[in-house]
């Protein structure tokens, strides 16, 4: 997408609708920024899109070969400037590349592979429930007074996105901070490359 300063507001009306469309068909999506530029708020909301949908995503920033003073840690600074911005991007791989000379092109290929391969990652039950023990050993649930919550067993429910079930006797009292609590164990323990991953508590059924 072109910033509204430079395109009417039709041509961004059509531009935003067919970008749009292409995340809602692709598996993977590129966000190709431009290295002097920077990630505008545009960006930032096209990321955020493709993130919530469920898309593979990678950031590729380009003519990472024009920007002449820089160092070592010059793309960790920036990195970690968009993630105070925006946290999911902690979880997506920035690959800092040149469309004209091709560094790095190769690497972008294969990890476009790497990230797909992640979004479609199925982890085996038993597997899943060792490592939800394990962070339940680490960090019990928030306890309400008077109340127990448990987390009793969990399975993969779906993939592309990979999406896991936790059942729990009380699921509606597991706070968001431990849902990002096991969501960061889970990626600990499988990785799942710049795809997100998404955690549903259900309640444990009652044998009549």
């Amino acid at each position: 997408l072109r910033k509204r300063s430079k395109v009417s507001d039709d041509i961004e009306f059509y531009s935003t609708l067919r970008t749009a469309r292409a995340i809602e068909r692709a598996h993977v999506c590129i966000l190709v920024v431009d290295a002097s530029d920077g990630m505008h708020a545009q960006d930032l909301k096209i990321a955020t899109e493709a993130w919530e949908r469920g898309a593979g995503l990678i950031v590729a920033v380009n003519k990472w070969d024009l920007i002449e003073e820089k160092d070592a840690n010059t793309a960790v600074r920036g990195e970690r400037e968009l993630q105070d911005k925006a946290p999911f991007l902690a979880f997506i791989p920035f690959l800092y590349v040149s469309a004209k000379t091709g560094q790095r092109v190769t690497k972008l290929l294969e990890l476009i592979v790497e990230v797909a391969e992640a979004r479609d990652k199925r982890v085996p039950t038993a597997e899943v429930n060792r490592v939800l023990e394990e962070l339940v050993q680490r960090q019990q649930p928030p306890q309400p007074v008077g109340a127990s919550v448990r987390l009793l067993y969990a399975s993969q429910i779906g993939t592309a996105p990979p999406r896991f079930a936790v059942v729990s006797n009380r699921p509606e009292a597991i706070p968001e901070s431990y849902t990002r609590y096991l969501l960061n164990g889970f990626r600990e323990a499988w990785e799942f490359t710049g795809a997100p991953v998404n955690i549903k508590f259900r309640r444990k059924r009652v044998r009549s």
